[in-house]
């Protein structure tokens, strides 16, 4: 007898959402019975559907963010605090 997986334990084999799962299920790229009202994945199936899956990944950008990074200053709002903080020394 064949074994038969639920919605969790295919997601967790393939490490993705469940979510992902029951999509792939509705757009009939992973075949799935119902039985007794749950959603089962039959191993066969999960292997033929294992053959050619790729997990999507974010797409590379064309042009890497560039980071802006500004130095701390006197003049700076952070050091104009008053209160709990304002007895730091933060001068290095």
């Amino acid at each position: 007898m064949e074994q038969l997986f639920s919605i969790k334990q295919v997601a967790y084999i393939l490490k993705v959402h469940p979510l992902t799962i029951r999509r792939y299920i509705k757009e009939e790229k992973l075949k799935a019975t119902k039985i007794g009202g749950n959603i089962r994945i039959k191993e066969s199936d999960l292997a033929n559907f294992s053959k050619d899956f790729i997990p999507n990944k974010q797409p590379a950008s064309k042009s890497p963010r560039k980071m802006i990074y500004a130095e701390f200053n006197d003049a700076d709002p952070l050091f104009q605090l008053q209160g709990k903080g304002a007895s730091l020394d933060l001068a290095v």
